[in-house]
Protein backbone atom coordinates (compact mmCIF):
# COMPACT_ATOMS: atom_id res chain seq x y z
CA UNK A 1 0.00 0.00 0.00
CA UNK A 2 1.55 3.30 -1.09
CA UNK A 3 2.14 6.18 1.28
CA UNK A 4 -0.65 8.76 1.32
CA UNK A 5 1.54 11.63 2.57
CA UNK A 6 1.19 14.56 0.23
CA UNK A 7 -1.97 12.85 -0.99
CA UNK A 8 -4.91 13.89 -3.11
CA UNK A 9 -5.98 17.08 -1.26
CA UNK A 10 -9.57 16.04 -1.83
CA UNK A 11 -9.17 14.92 -5.43
CA UNK A 12 -9.16 11.23 -6.23
CA UNK A 13 -9.72 10.24 -2.61
CA UNK A 14 -10.37 6.49 -2.29
CA UNK A 15 -10.96 4.04 0.53
CA UNK A 16 -7.49 2.62 0.00
CA UNK A 17 -5.90 6.05 0.37
CA UNK A 18 -7.87 6.75 3.56
CA UNK A 19 -6.89 3.39 5.06
CA UNK A 20 -3.25 3.91 4.08
CA UNK A 21 -3.24 7.32 5.76
CA UNK A 22 -4.75 5.83 8.94
CA UNK A 23 -2.17 3.05 9.06
CA UNK A 24 0.69 5.48 8.40
CA UNK A 25 -0.49 7.69 11.27
CA UNK A 26 -0.85 4.72 13.63
CA UNK A 27 2.63 3.49 12.72
CA UNK A 28 4.05 6.89 13.59
CA UNK A 29 1.99 7.90 16.63
CA UNK A 30 -0.09 4.98 17.90
CA UNK A 31 -3.73 3.96 17.56
CA UNK A 32 -5.01 6.77 19.74
CA UNK A 33 -3.61 9.43 17.42
CA UNK A 34 -5.57 8.22 14.40
CA UNK A 35 -8.69 10.34 14.78
CA UNK A 36 -10.81 11.08 11.76
CA UNK A 37 -9.77 14.72 12.03
CA UNK A 38 -6.06 13.84 12.11
CA UNK A 39 -6.38 11.51 9.13
CA UNK A 40 -8.30 14.13 7.18
CA UNK A 41 -5.67 16.74 8.00
CA UNK A 42 -2.96 14.47 6.72
CA UNK A 43 -4.84 14.06 3.44
CA UNK A 44 -5.68 17.76 3.15
CA UNK A 45 -9.45 17.25 3.27
CA UNK A 46 -12.32 17.88 5.66
CA UNK A 47 -13.10 15.09 8.12
CA UNK A 48 -16.59 14.69 6.64
CA UNK A 49 -14.99 13.71 3.32
CA UNK A 50 -13.73 10.51 4.89
CA UNK A 51 -17.24 9.27 5.62
CA UNK A 52 -17.88 8.90 1.90
CA UNK A 53 -15.36 6.05 2.00
CA UNK A 54 -15.66 4.63 5.54
CA UNK A 55 -18.95 4.70 7.42
CA UNK A 56 -17.52 4.83 10.96
CA UNK A 57 -14.18 5.00 12.75
CA UNK A 58 -14.75 1.39 13.83
CA UNK A 59 -15.09 0.45 10.18
CA UNK A 60 -11.89 2.31 9.38
CA UNK A 61 -9.95 0.43 12.08
CA UNK A 62 -11.31 -2.86 10.75
CA UNK A 63 -10.12 -1.86 7.28
CA UNK A 64 -6.68 -1.07 8.73
CA UNK A 65 -6.54 -4.59 10.15
CA UNK A 66 -7.49 -6.05 6.76
CA UNK A 67 -4.76 -3.98 5.10
CA UNK A 68 -2.12 -5.22 7.54
CA UNK A 69 -3.08 -8.88 7.21
CA UNK A 70 -3.27 -8.50 3.41
CA UNK A 71 0.48 -7.87 3.41
CA UNK A 72 0.77 -11.66 3.53
CA UNK A 73 -0.55 -11.71 -0.04
CA UNK A 74 2.44 -9.69 -1.22
CA UNK A 75 5.04 -11.53 0.84
CA UNK A 76 7.16 -13.46 -1.65
CA UNK A 77 8.49 -15.80 1.05
CA UNK A 78 5.03 -17.08 1.97
CA UNK A 79 3.49 -19.88 -0.08
CA UNK A 80 -0.07 -20.99 -0.67
CA UNK A 81 0.82 -24.67 -0.89
CA UNK A 82 2.96 -27.26 0.86
CA UNK A 83 5.09 -28.12 -2.17
CA UNK A 84 8.12 -28.47 0.14
CA UNK A 85 6.15 -30.11 2.94
CA UNK A 86 3.68 -28.88 5.52
CA UNK A 87 6.42 -27.92 7.96
CA UNK A 88 8.05 -25.58 5.43
CA UNK A 89 4.60 -24.16 4.61
CA UNK A 90 3.84 -23.35 8.27
CA UNK A 91 7.32 -21.92 8.90
CA UNK A 92 6.97 -19.56 5.96
CA UNK A 93 3.47 -18.54 7.03
CA UNK A 94 4.55 -17.91 10.62
CA UNK A 95 7.49 -15.78 9.52
CA UNK A 96 5.22 -13.84 7.17
CA UNK A 97 2.83 -13.04 10.01
CA UNK A 98 5.79 -11.97 12.15
CA UNK A 99 7.03 -9.70 9.37
CA UNK A 100 3.75 -7.80 9.16
CA UNK A 101 3.53 -7.59 12.95
CA UNK A 102 7.02 -6.11 13.24
CA UNK A 103 6.36 -3.75 10.33
CA UNK A 104 3.46 -2.28 12.33
CA UNK A 105 4.16 -2.74 16.08
CA UNK A 106 1.97 0.21 17.13
CA UNK A 107 -0.90 -1.09 14.98
CA UNK A 108 -0.56 -4.80 15.78
CA UNK A 109 -2.83 -4.59 18.88
CA UNK A 110 -5.67 -3.82 16.46
CA UNK A 111 -5.08 -7.16 14.72
CA UNK A 112 -5.47 -8.95 18.05
CA UNK A 113 -8.30 -6.91 19.61
CA UNK A 114 -10.67 -5.90 16.82
CA UNK A 115 -13.73 -8.18 16.70
CA UNK A 116 -13.35 -10.86 14.03
CA UNK A 117 -16.08 -11.84 11.60
CA UNK A 118 -16.81 -14.97 13.66
CA UNK A 119 -15.78 -16.08 17.18
CA UNK A 120 -13.81 -19.07 15.88
CA UNK A 121 -11.45 -16.85 13.86
CA UNK A 122 -8.25 -16.69 15.86
CA UNK A 123 -5.85 -13.78 15.41
CA UNK A 124 -3.32 -13.02 14.14
CA UNK A 125 -4.18 -15.21 11.09
CA UNK A 126 -7.65 -13.69 10.79
CA UNK A 127 -8.12 -13.49 7.02
CA UNK A 128 -10.77 -15.92 5.81
CA UNK A 129 -8.74 -16.45 2.65
CA UNK A 130 -5.60 -17.40 4.57
CA UNK A 131 -7.50 -19.54 7.07
CA UNK A 132 -9.10 -21.48 4.20
CA UNK A 133 -5.69 -21.79 2.55
CA UNK A 134 -4.08 -23.10 5.72
CA UNK A 135 -6.83 -25.62 6.51
CA UNK A 136 -7.02 -26.86 2.92
CA UNK A 137 -3.23 -27.11 2.62
CA UNK A 138 -2.99 -29.19 5.79
CA UNK A 139 -5.80 -31.43 4.54
CA UNK A 140 -3.99 -31.94 1.24
CA UNK A 141 -0.84 -32.83 3.23
CA UNK A 142 -2.72 -35.73 4.82
CA UNK A 143 -3.89 -34.18 8.10
CA UNK A 144 -7.21 -35.46 9.40
CA UNK A 145 -9.77 -32.99 10.76
CA UNK A 146 -8.64 -33.25 14.40
CA UNK A 147 -5.02 -32.70 13.41
CA UNK A 148 -6.01 -29.70 11.28
CA UNK A 149 -7.91 -28.09 14.16
CA UNK A 150 -5.11 -28.80 16.65
CA UNK A 151 -2.57 -27.20 14.30
CA UNK A 152 -4.74 -24.18 13.48
CA UNK A 153 -5.41 -23.36 17.13
CA UNK A 154 -1.87 -24.07 18.34
CA UNK A 155 -0.31 -22.09 15.48
CA UNK A 156 -2.39 -19.00 16.15
CA UNK A 157 -2.01 -19.21 19.93
CA UNK A 158 1.78 -19.34 19.64
CA UNK A 159 1.92 -16.40 17.21
CA UNK A 160 -0.57 -14.31 19.16
CA UNK A 161 1.23 -14.63 22.48
CA UNK A 162 4.73 -14.27 21.09
CA UNK A 163 4.04 -11.36 18.75
CA UNK A 164 2.09 -9.39 21.35
CA UNK A 165 5.15 -9.71 23.59
CA UNK A 166 7.61 -8.77 20.84
CA UNK A 167 5.64 -5.84 19.41
CA UNK A 168 4.99 -4.64 22.95
CA UNK A 169 8.74 -4.58 23.57
CA UNK A 170 9.22 -2.57 20.40
CA UNK A 171 6.62 0.02 21.33
CA UNK A 172 8.24 0.34 24.75
CA UNK A 173 11.45 1.33 22.98
CA UNK A 174 9.52 3.82 20.83
CA UNK A 175 6.63 5.00 23.02
CA UNK A 176 4.01 7.24 21.42
CA UNK A 177 1.22 9.26 22.97
CA UNK A 178 -1.32 7.34 20.91
CA UNK A 179 -0.31 3.88 22.17
CA UNK A 180 -2.89 3.92 24.99
CA UNK A 181 -6.58 3.46 24.49
CA UNK A 182 -7.28 7.10 25.32
CA UNK A 183 -4.66 8.60 23.07
CA UNK A 184 -4.54 12.37 23.43
CA UNK A 185 -8.21 12.74 24.33
CA UNK A 186 -10.46 11.54 27.14
CA UNK A 187 -12.56 9.31 24.91
CA UNK A 188 -11.78 5.58 24.60
CA UNK A 189 -10.29 4.48 21.30
CA UNK A 190 -12.10 1.44 19.82
CA UNK A 191 -9.64 -1.41 19.54
CA UNK A 192 -7.03 0.35 21.63
CA UNK A 193 -5.28 -1.04 24.66
CA UNK A 194 -5.64 0.15 28.24
CA UNK A 195 -3.07 2.89 28.85
CA UNK A 196 -0.13 1.55 30.84
CA UNK A 197 2.27 4.51 30.75
CA UNK A 198 1.93 8.11 31.83
CA UNK A 199 3.75 10.79 29.86
CA UNK A 200 6.53 10.76 32.46
CA UNK A 201 6.84 6.97 32.17
CA UNK A 202 7.01 7.18 28.39
CA UNK A 203 9.78 9.77 28.65
CA UNK A 204 11.72 7.58 31.08
CA UNK A 205 11.51 4.58 28.76
CA UNK A 206 12.54 6.62 25.74
CA UNK A 207 15.54 8.09 27.58
CA UNK A 208 16.77 4.81 29.10
CA UNK A 209 20.35 4.17 28.04
CA UNK A 210 21.98 1.86 30.60
CA UNK A 211 20.93 -1.73 31.25
CA UNK A 212 19.67 -0.76 34.69
CA UNK A 213 17.53 2.02 33.22
CA UNK A 214 16.05 -0.31 30.60
CA UNK A 215 15.06 -2.83 33.27
CA UNK A 216 13.81 -0.23 35.74
CA UNK A 217 13.28 3.11 33.95
CA UNK A 218 11.25 4.52 36.85
CA UNK A 219 13.63 3.34 39.57
CA UNK A 220 10.83 1.45 41.29
CA UNK A 221 12.51 -1.96 41.67
CA UNK A 222 14.44 -2.05 44.95
CA UNK A 223 17.60 -4.18 44.89
CA UNK A 224 16.91 -5.48 48.40
CA UNK A 225 13.44 -6.71 47.42
CA UNK A 226 14.34 -8.05 43.96
CA UNK A 227 18.04 -9.04 44.01
CA UNK A 228 17.70 -11.73 41.31
CA UNK A 229 16.16 -9.29 38.85
CA UNK A 230 19.08 -6.93 39.37
CA UNK A 231 21.61 -9.73 39.13
CA UNK A 232 20.18 -10.85 35.78
CA UNK A 233 19.41 -7.33 34.54
CA UNK A 234 21.90 -7.37 31.66
CA UNK A 235 20.57 -10.67 30.33
CA UNK A 236 16.94 -9.67 30.87
CA UNK A 237 17.56 -6.59 28.72
CA UNK A 238 19.03 -8.60 25.82
CA UNK A 239 17.07 -8.63 22.58
CA UNK A 240 16.84 -12.34 21.75
CA UNK A 241 13.52 -12.31 19.95
CA UNK A 242 14.84 -13.84 16.71
CA UNK A 243 16.37 -16.80 18.54
CA UNK A 244 13.39 -17.31 20.83
CA UNK A 245 10.88 -17.08 17.98
CA UNK A 246 12.78 -19.71 16.02
CA UNK A 247 13.03 -22.01 19.02
CA UNK A 248 9.37 -21.61 19.93
CA UNK A 249 8.24 -22.17 16.34
CA UNK A 250 10.29 -25.35 16.01
CA UNK A 251 8.86 -26.70 19.26
CA UNK A 252 5.36 -25.95 18.03
CA UNK A 253 6.02 -27.77 14.76
CA UNK A 254 7.55 -30.68 16.69
CA UNK A 255 4.31 -30.93 18.66
CA UNK A 256 2.27 -30.91 15.45
CA UNK A 257 4.52 -33.57 13.96
CA UNK A 258 4.09 -35.74 17.04
CA UNK A 259 0.31 -35.33 16.83
CA UNK A 260 0.30 -36.32 13.17
CA UNK A 261 2.57 -39.33 13.78
CA UNK A 262 0.49 -40.56 16.75
CA UNK A 263 -3.12 -39.45 16.22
Amino acid sequence: MGTPRGGPRGKGLTTEIVVAAALELIDEQGVGAASMRAIASRLGVEAMSLYKHVSTRDGLLDAVVEAIVAELDRDEEVRRDASDGWRDYLERLARGVRRYALAHPHAFPLVTTRPAEAPWINPPLRSLGWIESMLATLASAGFDDEQILFTYRSFNSFLLGYLLMETGARTLRDPQDGDGSLGTSDEPIPGGLTPTRTEAEQDAVAEAETVADKIDPQGDIEIADHPTIHRLAARLAEDRFDEEFDRGLQRLLDAVEARVAHP
